[in-house]
């Protein structure tokens, strides 16, 4: 990007900034500029938010949260309506969309909810026949991180008292992100024909845009080992029965072409994760192992990160079997 072709920004205004830097990012792709082509799609997605009417995105974030949190409410609140008040095991479940139903199984809410992992927990102790009465407190929220955990748990750190504790995030915090979750809402609010420039170009590109780019991610990993640590604190002051870490799938190597490094960068995640549960003295689910070792066109969805109804019991009864049974 030189001073010959750098446009006053100003004059631009919105939206025409972000079509500018897009179009240059095209261009150069066309000339094979590569490294040129990326930058500019950096500048690009970096306008998405800066150039954006703050208003107008802030209410597309704020209604694309309310959304989400409603969902989250009503599964949680759907367990605790299962929870026995009077319970002598506890379980707590702070989870990302892999301890959810897929979108559209929600239509047969909340029947849907027995074949997640915590539905499967709460009805498998629930029925063990030895009497005992059990809570199920979920947390389970789509683009769950690390970062939003420790929010959640210092306004709410009564709720570890006494219980068994799966942390089961990761996935949002380590995974290569094309765009950051306000960037990906302000997309939406661009006309069609530029936005459409933004998305075909981020696909077309994808590998070369994250080669440039690897820590693109929602939670940087020295950030996820200072949140997992402040977790185990949390859990610690509370008086929390058990505190179980989980590891992040790797995806299928169907899927490593199209994001380069992401073996590398998910095995980072895991193995600072490891680190951190041996300091802090917290067990570790093995998620991915159990995964992989099961067959993964078994266990997981066609998406290669949700977990399948096989998936889902297979975490169930390994969380069961290591803190309760």
């Amino acid at each position: 990007m030189n001073e010959m072709t750098r446009p006053n920004f100003a004059d631009l205004g919105y939206p025409g900034t972000i079509e500018f830097a897009i179009d240059a990012a095209n261009a150069a792709g066309t000339k094979g500029e590569i490294d040129e082509a990326v930058r500019w799609f950096d500048l690009c997605r970096t306008l998405l938010t800066t150039s954006t009417p703050a208003v107008k995105l802030k209410l597309r974030v704020d209604s694309n949260m309310q959304t989400i949190c409603d969902e989250t409410k009503r599964c949680h609140e759907e367990f605790r309506k299962r929870s026995a008040a009077d319970a002598d095991t506890r379980m707590v479940i702070i989870g990302d969309s892999l301890a959810m139903p897929r979108p559209e199984e929600m239509e047969n809410f909340p029947a849907c909810l027995d074949q997640t992992y915590p539905g499967l927990v709460q009805n498998r102790l629930q029925s063990a026949g030895d009497d005992r009465k059990v809570s199920v407190w979920a947390h389970c929220q789509r683009y769950f991180s690390t970062t939003d955990a420790v929010e959640l748990l210092e306004a709410n750190p009564e709720v570890l008292t006494g219980a068994h504790v799966l942390l089961h995030l990761g996935l949002n915090d380590a995974a290569i992100r094309m765009f950051m979750e306000n960037q990906r809402l302000a997309i939406a609010l661009l006309p069609p024909a530029i936005s459409d420039k933004v998305l075909a170009f981020s696909r077309q590109y994808r590998k070369e845009i994250i080669s440039s780019f690897p820590g693109f991610c929602y939670v940087p990993v020295t950030q996820y080992r200072a949140n997992l640590h402040r977790i185990a604190s949390i859990a610690q002051d509370a008086g929390a029965a058990s505190l179980t870490f989980t590891t992040v799938i790797v995806v299928p190597w169907k899927f490593w072409p199209a994001t380069p490094g992401v073996c590398h960068n998910f095995t980072t995640y895991n193995l600072a994760m490891m680190d951190v549960a041996l300091q802090v003295g917290a067990n570790v689910l093995d998620v991915d192992r159990l995964m992989w070792q099961n067959n993964v066109v078994r266990t997981l969805n066609k998406d290669g990160m949700h977990l399948s109804p096989v998936g889902h019991e297979l975490l169930a009864d390994a969380w069961i079997k290591q803190v309760v049974a």
